[in-house]
Parts: C-alpha cells; structure tokens; sequence
C-alpha cells in the first residue's frame, strides 16, 4: 500500500445516473446494486476523468492509502473492452502526459500481438517510431531536396534540428 490520489464515490450522493463510467477509461467504475462504485485501486489512475461528468457530485479526489496503480493491469481489463475503450485510455494517458504508464500500455499491446490504435502521436523514444521522434529526425532542405525560396534567397539550412 502507498499513499497516493484516488477517487471516492459518496453512495448517499451517488443518484445511479453512470454517466461517470464511460468517462473512466480505465474501466475502474462499475455499476453495483445501482450505484457507481470503485472496483480496484489498480485500474484507478487519480487523475479525475469521472469527476466532471457526476451531476450530484458524488466522486472526488483523496489522497489515502491504496494499492498502487497498475497500468500493465489496467491493460489486462481494459482489451476485454474492445478497440475504442483501448484508444480512449491511451489518449487519456498522452492527455495527462502519463508517458510512462503510456509506454508500458503499448507495450501489453505488443506483447498481446494486438494492433496499437492510431493517436495523433507515440510516447517519446517509442521503438515503434522510424528514425525517433518526427521532431528530432534529419531532414535534407538542400536545392536537390526541393527546399523552397522565399524572393531571390535560398535556405541555408542544410539540416533539421539546427
């Protein structure tokens, strides 16, 4: 057990509308006897996408003792899900700039043999990226590479980064 952020449903509060649930991308609420209720410390990441979407305000964020979170876990319960429920926590995690419960989530894919869902980008030193980071890969701007003019001037830039 360590001390760490985790949400706390109030089941006096809690009206059983499961509006949180779809909005918990790691699949750590679940309806029980008609009200939302945490299922495992492990899938709960604290970060607090339920909170917003609970109209009578019954989850909040407590810091208490709990389970540590466990993406590779998280995983595991989350592919039963389907593809779309995978995607939504992946862009969840890059959203909150969880990198590293990201790299470990592609990972379980890969280990799964399953396909990756296409985000907007892959973690930083994501092994699956050709040449890194689009970013930090050399391009050619040189005349025969098709670097464009701007007036009578030319680039003289010859690589990317500079």
């Amino acid at each position: 057990m360590v001390k760490r952020k985790i949400i706390r449903i109030e089941a006096k509060k809690c009206n059983g509308c499961g509006l949180c649930i779809p909005n918990c991308p790691e699949g750590a609420i679940q309806m029980i006897d008609g009200k939302a209720r945490l299922i495992s410390d492990l899938f709960c990441d604290g970060l607090g996408a339920c909170l917003g979407r609970c109209p009578p305000g019954a989850i909040s964020i407590e810091e208490r003792e709990a389970n540590p979170y466990d993406e590779r876990k998280t995983m595991e319960n989350i592919v039963k899900c389907g593809p779309n429920t995978v995607k939504a926590h992946l862009s969840h995690l890059k959203d909150h700039g969880e990198f590293e419960y990201l790299r470990q989530a592609y990972e379980v894919l890969r280990e799964k043999g399953m396909t990756v869902p296409e985000l907007d980008e892959e973690p930083p030193g994501c092994p699956s990226q050709p040449g890194g980071c689009p970013g930090s890969r050399m391009v050619d701007f040189s005349e025969d590479a098709g670097s464009s003019k701007i007036g009578d001037t030319s680039s003289q830039l010859r690589q990317w980064p500079v």
